[in-house]
């Protein structure tokens, strides 16, 4: 048997290119009008960005913060998060675009067919039937509402790739962060012990004094406490030292500790380069991974627009079926058992009450909201930017007081040590300057800690030197 149902203008429906609907994207909202052409808090010793060939944390010139964030950046469980969503995204538009295509499918059967007096009109008969082939359906994107998905997807794969760079720039300044502050509190520490050391000194010359008369027991006692406040003050840093050390292994996919020994070195707390480079607020916009990951929600909000409108209109397909049928299983691969079929369907929901229409409201508001949420974020990131420019401003200034500060007391506690050996001074008084002494060098230490971290800060903020 051969039954052909063919409908030669159907196949002139996929030519036709159809419409989309909706809105096409044009450009993100513009940033304040009130923005400059450069930043409002930047110093003299800031300059223009240019073309950073090199992440930003080599400019502080550290081997191991090197090696500490080239290890994170390929173990940290948080990469690992970002690009699996960046890969689910890539599938997600990979098969929005096979939308585009027909669905093809094949099957086989077999039956058996009662008919009854009443249908034959004499005797009840029955017969089997085998059927095998292969069917096809092609939804023709006449709207554009697959279409408009593929954009909408390509956009959200576009922002997994931003929020990606984005975990990425979080995770090398927050590991920058914890090593600055290890190096600090491991010279603090060394520093924090020869406090004690000098403060034991000041307490046992204060009990023999106290022993001879010449000084009260109050005196005593208070050079006691501060004795005890000193071992507090070092038990607070090792404490410090050992949580930066553990937060650092974990930032590198390691259990708390595993690094001890790679982390147990000495040096000062790296500075940043003298002139740092700034740009302006548009370039610092445009690199910004978080604004980009903004621009392509709305983007992808945008597209929605078109999805729910094209949900609206009549669904046309084309479907086929070609196939071979037998009352007898062993004549099925027969020629003459061929048939086809094709033809199109029509599907239009002419009543739905309302509901389409609230799906393309529901897409409008969320557009409105991704773009709300884009000037949102550009004026977070322009905030964010003056902010760390202030404050690394302030902290370079800090830095520059406490170092002279550092100065003038390592010169008054030579001066000190000089009046105490030629007899002019108490052993105490010089005890006590160079107390005074250490604990300028420990301001200097927290404030070159600040300075550095101020700069990291400045780093992300800016998104200078993201990859290498």
């Amino acid at each position: 048997m051969r039954a052909l149902v063919f409908v030669p203008p159907l196949l002139l429906l996929p030519t036709l290119g159809g419409c989309m609907m909706g809105p096409n994207y044009k450009d993100a909202p513009p940033p304040p009008a009130s923005m400059g052409n450069s930043f409002v808090r930047t110093d003299q010793v800031s300059m223009p960005a240019t073309q950073q060939l090199t992440p930003w944390w080599r400019e502080l010139n550290d081997p191991l913060l090197d090696q500490l964030i080239g290890r994170a950046l390929s173990s940290n469980p948080a990469i690992d998060i970002a690009e699996a969503r960046v890969r689910q995204a890539r599938a997600q538009l990979r098969s929005s675009r096979a939308a585009l295509a027909p669905v093809v499918g094949t099957g086989a059967g077999a039956g058996n067919i009662q008919a009854s007096r009443l249908v034959t009109g004499g005797e009840a008969k029955s017969s089997s039937l085998f059927l095998a082939g292969f069917d096809a359906l092609w939804e023709i994107d006449l709207f554009g509402g697959a279409r408009r998905n593929i954009e909408a997807t390509r956009a959200q794969f576009d922002a997994a790739q931003a929020d990606a760079e984005n975990t990425r720039l979080s995770l090398t300044a927050e590991i920058a962060r914890q090593y600055l502050a290890l190096r600090a509190s491991r010279q603090r520490l060394d520093l924090a012990r020869r406090l004690l050391a000098n403060q034991q000194k000041i307490a046992n010359l204060t009990a023999q004094l106290e022993g001879a008369g010449k000084l009260s027991r109050i005196e005593r006692d208070q050079a006691d406490r501060t004795v005890e406040v000193r071992r507090q003050a070092i038990a607070a840093l090792e404490a410090d030292r050992n949580d930066r050390k553990d937060a650092i292994a974990v930032l590198l996919g390691e259990a708390p500790g595993e690094l001890d020994a790679m982390l147990d070195g000495t040096g000062p707390v790296p500075l940043p380069p003298a002139a740092v480079p700034v740009g302006d607020p548009t370039a610092m916009l445009a690199r910004r991974p978080d604004i980009r990951a903004a621009e392509q929600h709305l983007h992808a909000a945008n597209a929605g627009i078109g999805v729910a409108e094209a949900a609206r209109m009549p669904k046309v397909s084309l479907a086929g079926v070609v196939g071979l049928g037998s009352a007898m299983k062993g004549d099925i691969a027969s020629a003459d058992n061929l048939w086809s079929l094709a033809g199109p369907t029509i599907q239009w929901n002419l009543a739905d009450f309302g509901r389409g229409r609230a799906g393309v409201l529901q897409a409008v508001a969320g557009r409105d909201e991704a773009a709300a949420a884009y000037r949102a974020a550009v004026l977070v990131a322009l905030q964010d930017a003056e902010s760390s420019l202030n404050r690394f401003g302030e902290a370079r200034k800090a830095f520059a007081m406490q170092t002279r500060n550092s100065l003038l007391a390592d010169h008054s506690a030579g001066l000190a040590q000089q009046s105490w050996r030629a007899g002019r001074s108490s052993a105490l008084a010089a005890l006590a300057a160079e107390n005074d002494q250490l604990a300028a060098a420990d301001l200097q230490i927290q404030a070159r800690m600040a300075l550095t971290t101020q700069f990291v800060a400045l780093q992300k903020a800016l998104a200078m030197g993201v990859s290498g």
